[in-house]
């Protein structure tokens, strides 16, 4: 059961770490313009994440579909 609570806690992180970096990330491109290196790099962070995110979700995924 621990795991489990650990799993949804990972999960809540990764989404308010997306949801700041995409703040972010708009912040970046009105400022800077969306090719400026700064903006880039914060864009590329953000896709980093959302691929972690969904690594996540695909797992939970298959496990809940495996026990069925």
């Amino acid at each position: 059961m621990l795991t489990k609570v650990s799993e949804l806690s990972q999960r809540i992180y990764l989404s308010e770490c997306i949801l700041n970096k995409r703040k972010e990330l708009v912040e970046l491109g009105m400022n800077y313009g969306f090719l400026n290196k700064k903006t880039i790099q914060c864009s590329q962070d953000l896709d980093k994440l959302i691929n972690l995110y969904m690594q996540g979700s695909q797992i939970t995924e298959y496990k809940f579909y495996y026990v069925l």
